[in-house]
């Protein structure tokens, strides 16, 4: 009696087991076939930055025929769409997947820009990737600004480092305004508000030349008043010179 008891429960979880596998294959067939009823886009980070909108990005996919909207579930591509908006100007990542009830969903982060740079008439941006990047008429400007003799190789090694460096010392971040390159050896900077140039010299041991420097603002001109000259020199070891 109990083996027959075991034989009926056996069959009675078999059946089961096989109405639930069939049942999910149906279902995820139902969602892989039906449309999708949604495109969600979502930029993270667009508290922090409005470089790009949604609009724009739905226009953007709907061009390149990759927006998803009434197609089938099964025939959209999450991984195309991704990597179509990663060669957007503005896009530094992107995530794409579908959801059971029919929607498409997008999370977006926008490219980071550093700092500018002009090369003859043409302004454009190194983002936090070491990329180069174009500049948008509305983008926030307020960068420190390369010019001069400079190439896409130096923009993107020494020159992002010192400009890195500049941007995470919490005295030179809200200081300096341009760096001119007349050649590697001879870099000028110009800092906000100040009439003067600094004669940086070439890049080598610049913190200590604007450590320098820091020190002679902080004892003597925020003291006293800033200078009336021309120049403050930095190229020669352990001084600074006024002009």
């Amino acid at each position: 009696m109990n083996k027959v008891k075991t034989i009926i429960l056996v069959v009675i979880a078999t059946i089961c087991c096989v109405a639930l596998l069939v049942g999910g294959i149906l279902c995820s067939r139902r969602v892989d076939v039906s449309p999708c009823t949604k495109v969600h886009i979502v930029i993270l980070d667009s508290l922090y930055r409005k470089n790009v909108s949604i609009q724009e990005l739905e226009e953007y996919l709907i061009v390149n025929e990759r927006y998803g909207l009434g197609q089938p579930m099964d025939q959209i591509d999450c991984y195309a769409i991704e990597q179509l908006l990663l060669q957007h100007d503005m896009i530094r990542t992107a995530d794409c997947y579908k959801t059971a009830y029919g929607a498409l969903c997008i999370n977006l982060t926008q490219r980071v820009p550093i700092y500018a740079f002009k090369v003859g008439e043409q302004v454009r941006l190194v983002d936090s990737d070491r990329r180069i990047m174009p500049c948008r008429t509305g983008m926030d400007t307020n960068l420190i600004l390369l010019t001069g003799v400079i190439n896409e190789q130096t923009i993107r090694n020494e020159y992002f480092d010192f400009v890195s460096w500049l941007l995470e010392d919490p005295y030179w971040t809200v200081r300096m305004q341009n760096i001119h390159v007349q050649d590697p050896k001879n870099i000028v900077l110009t800092e906000k508000g100040q009439s003067y140039r600094i004669l940086l010299g070439s890049l080598d041991g610049y913190t200590n030349k604007l450590k320098r420097l820091h020190d002679l603002y902080a004892k003597a001109f925020e003291q006293i008043g800033y200078p009336e000259c021309k120049e403050l020199d930095l190229r020669f070891n352990g001084q600074v010179v006024e002009r």
